[in-house]
């Protein structure tokens, strides 16, 4: 119990991994695009360029103003067309940076130069440093050193502090200013260098960050793509349901024991199976927070083992994850240890036991040659005898069961394969011409099997018909009815008697080991049967014959 709790809680943080790791995840994002870094450039250029139009439209918009937002300025006349200039290029360089042909780096320069300059005029034209429009540069360094870090926003900001100085020195000259301010344009400069120094760091750890992120991202999608390929290798099916009750994960288990052929990622439950909504309501509705196994019915097919549980462990996380097993399967792996370990025993004691046996049936047959003995102990001798030879068989099928030779399989032609089959019976158990009628749909029918097997499972179901499928006072007919079914090309063949059938009550038991009715069987043969059809990729199964007698269907594997 302790290990097969182990293993669903490894399924269950392998199925929240997969959800954290989802199409809308970021490591999926980063799968999507094939040049990140291409793309966070044009962002932060586009991103740079929409403050720059911001600016300019501002500037010249108070030119029609009442209140002027530039009344420092002194040669008013440039501003005019300045301010126009300014936003008709800030327009084209938004229109540039769509251009993503055009280098980055070629935009960033021509943009940091045109804003540099620009600025320079304007703030020339308020009177120099002093008037407080040298600031605006700040901005425009701050944001070309992100785009181009390293030595580069250094240059940025040399560009910068020479124009501050040079409208000082023009605005002297010419008398435009009328108290110049080289400190205050001193400190302004080095402010841009400050500002350069501070953008290069944060560009260092912003890109350290990146890395880091787009290599976490890079493993998480690794991650998923590991998880779901075990997924999907699990013989159990595996579905995670998000809150909506849609699928968000289906395992190709999942989609054969459903029937379903297409991917469903995303469907409603409802829409896949309605049994199974039905059974996770009930789940949800009793607000169960502990997992809890129930039984899913099928027509004309085995149950199914479902287990529900909680897709994380946090209060927050309101998916449920669907665990799925065939109980046939599940039915045959116990029966298959319990005669393994069976097997295993009688391996180890047959020949402590085989040895005694053999002496008792030997003294029991000597018994019965005695001329002394009465009657009635020669009924006890008997007794002694069959059940001495009963012990033996189970014996033997047990051994045969625990050493199963290999499957050699081959392409027969079923209708005369089974010719030849009536006629050895027959011959072997001393019956009459017609105890066996053979109906075929078609002589022509091939079918792929071991030969040996086909022979030791049709002997355990014609035995079987011949001793229970009796009419009063009538010899036992069987019938061997061959034919392929058209809707999945499948070839069968069925072994009917004229018998009263089988309880509703045995049906479910037929296939079990030891089961048996009669005193003097194993309870092997049609658990043999069954196993040998199983290892052929076949199957073995009862039909109900309303009343008609017992019909076993042996189905053969696809060629």
């Amino acid at each position: 119990m302790f290990a097969k709790a182990c293993y669903y809680n490894k399924l269950q943080n392998c199925c929240y991994s997969l959800i954290m790791t989802s199409k809308n995840s970021p490591a999926h994002h980063f799968r999507r695009k094939s040049d990140q870094k291409a793309f966070h450039q044009y962002r932060s250029l586009q991103l740079l360029n929409g403050y720059r139009l911001v600016i300019s439209a501002l500037l010249f918009s108070s030119n029609f103003l009442a209140i002027s937002l530039v009344q420092t300025i002194t040669e008013e006349r440039y501003f005019p067309e300045l301010s126009f200039f300014y936003l008709a290029y800030s327009v084209f360089a938004i229109l540039l940076g769509n251009k993503l042909t055009i280098q980055h780096n070629f935009q960033v320069h021509a943009n940091v130069l045109v804003d540099v300059i620009v600025i320079a005029l304007f703030t020339l034209s308020a009177g120099g440093v002093e008037s407080g429009w040298g600031t605006l540069i700040i901005a425009p360094i701050a944001g070309a050193s992100l785009l181009l870090t390293g030595k580069t926003a250094l240059l940025f900001a040399s560009y910068g502090t020479m124009a501050l100085l040079a409208q000082e020195l023009v605005g002297d000259h010419m008398g435009i200013i009328k108290k110049t301010s080289y400190s205050q344009t001193g400190l302004l400069g080095i402010a841009l260098f400050a500002t350069a120094i501070l953008a290069i760091t944060l560009a260092k750890r912003a890109t350290e960050s990146a890395k880091l992120a787009e290599k976490r991202g890079i493993d998480l999608a690794n991650l998923a793509q590991l998880n779901e390929h075990l997924i999907n290798r699990i013989d159990s099916g595996i579905m995670v349901i998000d809150e909506d009750n849609s699928i968000k994960l289906m395992n190709r288990a999942a989609m054969n024991l459903l029937d379903q052929q297409e991917n469903t990622r995303n469907i409603s439950l409802l829409n896949t199976s309605r049994e199974l909504f039905s059974i996770l309501e009930k789940w949800q509705a009793d607000n169960i927070n502990s997992p809890e196994t129930y039984t899913l019915a099928r027509d004309n097919l085995p149950a199914l083992h479902v287990r529900i549980t909680k897709v994380g462990s946090r209060e927050e996380d309101k998916g449920s994850v669907i665990y799925l097993n065939d109980t046939s399967d599940f039915d045959r792996q116990v029966q298959e240890n319990k005669l393994a370990s069976l097997g295993r025993l009688t391996a180890s004691i047959a020949h402590e036991i085989r040895n005694p046996l053999g002496a008792i049936s030997h003294a029991a047959q000597l018994l019965e040659e005695s001329d002394t003995l009465t009657p009635d102990n020669k009924r006890l001798g008997n007794i002694i005898h069959d059940q001495s030879s009963r012990l033996n068989k189970i014996i033997e099928s047990v051994l045969n069961l625990s050493r199963r030779n290999n499957v050699s399989q081959e392409n027969i032609l079923l209708t005369r394969w089974c010719e030849k089959f009536i006629t050895e019976f027959g011959r072997m158990n001393d019956l009459s011409e017609g105890w066996c009628q053979l109906d075929s749909q078609d002589p022509a029918i091939q079918v792929w099997i071991d030969t040996n097997h086909l022979h030791q499972i049709l002997w355990n179901l014609c035995s079987n018909a011949l001793k229970y499928g009796r009419k009063q006072d009538k010899f036992p007919i069987v019938t061997l009815k061959a034919f392929v079914n058209k809707t999945n090309s499948n070839s069968y063949l069925d072994v009917i008697d004229e018998g009263p059938g089988i309880p509703e009550k045995e049906i479910t038991k037929l296939f079990e080991p030891f089961y048996t009715t009669s005193n003097s069987g194993t309870g092997l043969g049609l658990y043999i049967s069954k196993e040998l059809c199983l290892m052929n990729g076949g199957d073995l199964t009862y039909i109900d014959n309303n009343g008609h007698g017992s019909c076993f269907r042996i189905r053969f594997p696809q060629n």
